[in-house]
């Protein structure tokens, strides 16, 4: 093992017993542990800045009853939360010599996979509530490879923390984030009408596996079965509607030509597997809107897509299917102060062309104040017109200011942050005939809301929803930072040292702040503060934020400049 000699023997942490923000630590205080070790396939890591997030909330809430705990025995094994982290090499074991080095920085994708099973750092693997962990196999050679990368010294440890949340809103904006094509070896279910007579085709061989067609035209039926495919044909029935004996089968791909009703379609919406797409064919209306499980369609990565036929092909792909903001349109972000909220009204005004008018709602009107003071700025450098109101107070300005921006069209896209499927519901009234909308927030399941899908067909409208991120959409997000298009940390609204941990996490369940907490492991006593009130608490640090107030690589730098003496005197 290399690097080893020059840390300390002990340090501090935070292990959590399953039950409540009691349970956090001994007395409320972190506990002094040995350093970790550092075997021959491990690397032990310095944590530099631990970013905390809902889930981590979640998590202390729910204890034991959180799922993804997996019916842990926290008396024998306590769990160290903690999965948004910067963190520096501090020493190498011996497999990993010429692969890693001491002083090396790194980020991480704390969603796991090794040996067929999700093991989650700071849900399942120890995490970074913590001033050091060892990372092993799992994490360093999973199934995917490694789950760490590389960072540039030029950005802070508080935008690295935040890679994995800001990954997590910029796929939502990816063509990636869903399947626009029929799956390679995939199941494909084709329903058509008796009544219909439209002239079907496909413009491009099948790369289907299994086909099975119901009621389908003679020359699309040649067509099929000229192709090197499973095909089973059925017997013409009710639209929408198989044979007993396929009750139980679920499709990559659903394909329905000239649908007439909601309930067919939401009866096919239902047969579909995890990314699976289903495609209407139609120029014409259904008689209503269908019924969809929002938790599907936010978890499992549906892909609801449409064209007016008779070339099915046209359904799919980037051209006919928008991922990104319409450039010069208007976004409406309903939930937009939190701070997820806040990040997709970051990334817009970020964007090199992005909407000509962004329209926030919030409930309260404390956290819209404290959203148009950081947006303000960045708003008028982009050009764009930056609008914050509360629907519960101001009920009818809502749809006055969609009116007056869209002349009565609607929203080019609408973006719902909020965890809740009657706001789900009320969104998508906003909606213009060709927009977005996208379900950023998941709902328990069978949340049902009813969208009119038939304008994927017709209008070429775009109805998603997406949860997670990968290594491959943190490198998109750090490529954006390290090309100064994106700035992470610019959602930090509040700061701290190991110790703040459990006010930092309670000032969440609260809501104190309307941005990114940022724990800074290495400074045991600095106490939990927002940006605001640095300007008296750390004005070294204070004079260092960007607009908004924002921070700042610069702001860090102060901090950690800082005598620990000094924090903790203040804490």
């Amino acid at each position: 093992m290399m690097g080893a000699s020059h840390l300390p023997q002990r340090m501090l942490a935070w292990p959590f017993f399953g039950n409540g923000l009691d349970s956090l630590g001994v007395n409320g205080a972190p506990v002094e542990l040995p350093l970790p070790g550092c075997g021959a396939d491990e690397l032990l890591v310095r944590v530099d800045a631990l970013g905390l997030c809902a889930s981590d909330v979640k998590m202390v809430r729910q204890g034991s009853r959180y799922p993804l705990f997996f019916a842990r025995d926290f008396a024998a094994s306590p769990a160290q939360l903690g999965h948004e982290v910067s963190l520096t090499v501090v020493a190498v074991g011996e497999h990993w010599q010429g692969v890693y080095a001491v002083g090396q920085r790194l980020g991480l994708q704390p969603d796991v996979f090794a040996g067929g099973r999700r093991a989650i750092f700071g849900v399942n693997l120890p995490g970074g509530m913590a001033q050091y962990v060892t990372l092993g196999p799992a994490v360093l050679s999973g199934d995917s490879g490694s789950y760490v990368f590389p960072v540039p010294p030029a950005l802070s440890h508080a935008d690295v923390a935040v890679l994995e949340p800001w990954a997590c809103v910029d796929v939502a904006f990816s063509p990636t984030a869903r399947r626009l094509a029929l799956k390679p070896g995939g199941t494909l279910c084709i329903q058509g009408r008796e009544e219909d007579s439209a002239p079907y085709y496909f413009g491009a061989a099948l790369p289907s596996a299994r086909v099975v067609a119901s009621t389908v035209a003679p020359a699309l039926l040649r067509w099929l079965e000229q192709q090197p495919i499973d095909l089973t044909v059925m017997a013409p029935g009710a639209e929408g509607t198989l044979p007993a004996s396929w009750a139980d089968v679920r499709f990559d791909d659903i394909v329905l030509l000239d649908p007439r009703h909601a309930a067919s379609v939401a009866a096919a919406a239902e047969r579909l597997k995890p990314h699976g797409t289903l495609a209407l064919i139609t120029p014409q209306p259904l008689d209503g809107p269908v019924a969809v499980d929002a938790s599907r369609l936010h978890y499992e990565h549906w892909s609801l897509l449409g064209c007016p036929g008779p070339a099915i092909d046209a359904a799919y792909g980037t051209t006919r299917n928008r991922s990104d903001l319409r450039p010069g349109g208007v976004l409406l972000v309903v939930g937009a102060g939190g701070a997820m909220g806040r990040m997709h009204i970051q990334r817009a005004l970020e964007m090199p062309q992005g909407p000509r008018a962004i329209i926030a709602t919030n409930r309260g009107q404390v956290r819209l104040h404290s959203l148009v003071a950081r947006f303000a700025q960045p708003a008028a450098t982009a050009g764009c017109e930056l609008i914050a109101l509360s629907p519960d107070e101001e009920p009818a300005r809502l749809a006055a200011t969609i009116d007056r921006l869209t002349e009565g069209r609607g929203c080019d896209d609408v973006v719902v942050v909020v965890p809740d499927a009657t706001v789900m519901q009320a969104a998508v009234q906003w909606l213009a005939p060709d927009g977005m909308l996208v379900l950023f927030a998941g709902v328990p399941r069978e949340q049902i809301i009813h969208l009119p899908l038939d304008r994927t067909a017709r209008y070429g409208a775009q109805f998603t929803g997406t949860s997670g991120s990968s290594v491959a959409d943190q490198l998109a997000v750090l490529a954006k930072a390290s090309a100064g298009t994106l700035a992470p940390a610019g959602c930090v609204a509040a700061i701290g040292g190991m110790r703040a941990v459990p006010a930092a996490l309670s000032a969440m369940m609260e809501n104190r702040f309307p941005g990114k907490i940022v724990i800074y492991p290495q400074l045991p006593d600095l106490p939990l503060l927002g940006l605001d009130e640095l300007h008296t608490a750390l004005p070294a640090v204070h004079a260092a934020l960007g607009a908004g107030p924002s921070w700042t690589l610069a702001a860090e730098a102060a901090l950690l400049a800082g005598k620990e003496d000094d924090y903790a005197s203040r804490s």
